[in-house]
């Protein structure tokens, strides 16, 4: 199912370094931090959603969100820049790596819950707000960075990118509210996942669900 092959989508090439640029994705994108969680919350949903079609989607939304997370780790590198010491073992004990940290942390930071009641309309719509925001933001980027034509031509990418996850989205959207078996579904308290195939929880309007522990043996 993973596979991790290597060959990057999108290759950022030649960006200048520039501590005002870093600082400005850093303050904006809080680095990779927010996609990184988006990331695992679409391959939590894929899990969660007993369909076929519908898992499938929300894993290549995470695929996608995961790889434009490699492009905007380049990103972040080039603009801080290299230091000639993390590749010269030989002349001190410093790691070979280092870990470029966000340098604008939030005093109060909550921590946004991706889980809306079980609720998979909800989580679509919710999901289409976070890509959005994305585009938005990319493109804002985009307009900020002028003076450096290859930082603009990753943001396009990422752009570009962000708006074809949103018409996934949209997609999924749209089948949840066209098509009947779409529109109620839920979870019994012995299960923890959408379920969208079980017939019989949309036999009635208003389906209702049952925990078998409740259900009193008959003598």
């Amino acid at each position: 199912m993973f596979a991790y092959q290597g060959k990057k989508a999108f290759e950022v090439r030649n960006i200048h370094p520039s501590v005002q640029y870093y600082q400005l994705l850093d303050q904006q994108l809080h680095g990779c931090e927010g996609g990184l969680k988006q990331a695992m919350c679409y391959i939590r949903q894929a899990f969660m959603i007993h369909n076929p079609k519908f898992s499938h989607m929300y894993m290549e939304l995470a695929v996608m969100l995961l790889s434009d997370m490699e492009v905007l780790s380049d990103m972040l590198h080039q603009l801080h820049g290299v230091d000639d010491r993390y590749y010269d073992e030989s002349n001190d004990d410093t790691p070979a790596f280092e870990i470029i940290a966000p340098c604008h942390q939030s005093a109060e930071k909550e921590e946004e819950k991706h889980h809306v009641n079980n609720d998979l309309t909800a989580c679509v719509m919710r999901d289409m707000d976070f890509e959005k925001k994305r585009v938005l933001l990319y493109e804002k980027l985009y307009h900020t960075v002028k003076e450096d034509k290859e930082a603009q031509r990753a943001f396009s990418y990422l752009r570009k990118r962000g708006e074809e996850a949103y018409k996934i989205l949209q997609n999924i959207l749209t089948i949840l509210s066209t098509h009947q078996e779409g529109k109620d579904f839920g979870l019994g308290d012995s299960h923890n996942a959408f379920d969208l195939d079980t017939g019989n929880y949309f036999d009635k309007p208003n389906p209702y669900f049952i925990n078998p522990g409740d259900i009193e043996k008959e003598d």
